[in-house]
């Protein structure tokens, strides 16, 4: 009787890890999806909120210079100068003017690309296909406080 008993307790066990090995490599991929893509969030956040301020800081300066390294220092290194691009919309003259007025709106845009680090190597192997990145283009507007003579890329 006791016999039984043990083999019956052991079995379980067996199946039970069974079960474990064949759920376990689900869990810890979706956990790296979950942890990749709440990794790309924060750069995305951190970004916008850079651009944001790039663009707050656009509206009360006309120094293009100054606002491409108020949204760098912001952005903590995500952006480079190369990948923010300010342009001064203007609502009275044609388009493409390059005098812009109080009032007229100032757009500051970056595009950065984010590999996913964790999840991004193992999906491109398994399928082939390089899918580990996401490109992202966060943009920012506001309002100008003074006239501008507009440039349109970061020196």
């Amino acid at each position: 009787m006791m016999r039984h008993v043990t083999r019956h307790l052991l079995s379980a066990r067996g199946q039970t890890l069974v079960e474990f090995a064949l759920i376990a490599p689900i869990f810890v991929i979706l956990l790296a999806g979950i942890i990749d893509f709440a990794m790309a969030m924060d750069r995305r956040i951190t970004v916008q909120h850079a651009i944001r301020e790039g663009a707050r800081y656009a509206a009360v300066t006309d120094d293009v210079g100054l606002v491409c390294d108020r949204v760098i220092e912001q952005a903590q290194g995500i952006v480079t100068g190369s990948d923010i691009t300010i342009s001064y919309e203007d609502m009275d003259d044609p388009p493409n003017s390059r005098d812009t007025d109080v009032g007229d709106s100032v757009k500051v845009t970056a595009h950065f690309t984010y590999d996913l680090p964790i999840i991004g190597p193992a999906i491109s192997g398994l399928s082939g296909t390089d899918i580990g990145t996401i490109d992202m283009s966060p943009w920012g507007d506001a309002r100008l406080e003074r006239s501008v003579s507009g440039a349109t890329v970061c020196p």
